[in-house]
């Protein structure tokens, strides 16, 4: 019987090996069983003609499930110590170049653009680093034109701010941007006991398909400029969203009135408050209101 590499016995023994210690610093946890890796592949569908690209490849558990499945995976990781014994273990693959390419870099510095079109990735399936999921989430997906499908493992507070229900608890700027640029679906859980080290939270393995490719290259408006917008429109969540800019950008104090007019063309009156408003409404409001600052 095969034994993975993602079993707890085997990670344990790789790290001992080689003398990795997991650095916090960069959201280094481990997932050490095999049967959530297993379906983490299976969310992501991965198939014969598949190029995946894998942030934070490890000691490589979750590429391991892959390799097999898929026509080629292309690794990302940073840490040199994790890079040895994940060239020591996939030698012979790594050697073939056809099967599986391992890249030293920063997630978080890399041209999504440019990797997933020199090497005509498809999809990603990661376990995200947990100290960069957030801001690397909204950048492979900006980024990323060519990759019409994500499958994520990220820290459980993270996907409820993705997943969260208008005016809920949860709901955020966050939110906002992330729904603009893909439409997500919960997969599964996975508990905290399944890493190592252990974290302090549970994860969430997410899927994402991003949204339409017209819609993203060309939305009619500076993708940067509305992210701003939205964080002034959240910048006091507990106020209202007429205060909230008005703070934000003393340019508002003399647009209140049309403020009042753009919200009460989406059924919407002067105190409503940011976490009450749809992607929808706030591409409305933002398409409506900057051209007039």
């Amino acid at each position: 019987m095969h034994s993975y590499i993602s079993s707890p016995g085997n990670t344990v023994r790789i790290l001992d090996e080689y003398g990795i210690r997991l650095r916090k610093n960069l959201g280094q946890n481990f997932l050490i069983d095999t049967n959530s890796a297993k379906k983490i592949a299976g969310c992501g569908a991965v198939g014969p003609e598949d190029i995946i690209l894998e942030i934070g490849s490890g000691i490589g558990g979750l590429t391991e499930i892959m390799l097999p499945l898929v026509k080629k995976v292309i690794c990302i990781e940073i840490d040199k110590q994790l890079i040895k014994a994940f060239r020591d273990i996939f030698s012979r693959d790594l050697k073939k170049k056809s099967k599986l390419e391992l890249i030293q870099a920063d997630a978080l510095k890399l041209d999504y653009c440019n990797i997933t079109s020199t090497y005509n990735i498809n999809k990603v399936v990661s376990n995200l680093p947990y100290s960069i999921a957030a801001p690397l989430l909204i950048k492979m997906i900006t980024e990323g034109n060519q990759v019409k499908k994500m499958v994520l493992t990220v820290q459980k507070d993270i996907a409820d701010r993705i997943l969260s229900p208008v005016g809920g608890k949860n709901y955020s700027s966050y939110t906002v941007k992330a729904n603009f640029l893909a439409d997500f679906n919960y997969c599964f859980k996975i508990s905290r006991n399944c890493f190592i080290p252990r974290p302090f939270v549970d994860s969430s393995v997410i899927e994402l398909t991003r949204r339409d490719e017209k819609l993203m290259e060309n939305p009619g408006f500076d993708i940067v400029d509305f992210f701003n917008f939205i964080d002034s429109c959240f910048s006091h969540r507990r106020k209202k969203l007429i205060n909230s800019l008005v703070q934000s950008n003393p340019a508002y104090c003399y647009k209140v009135e049309l403020i009042i007019k753009l919200l009460s063309g989406i059924g919407k009156d002067k105190n409503v408050r940011a976490q009450e408003l749809t992607v929808k409404d706030y591409i409305y409001l933002y398409k409506n209101l900057i051209p007039n600052i």
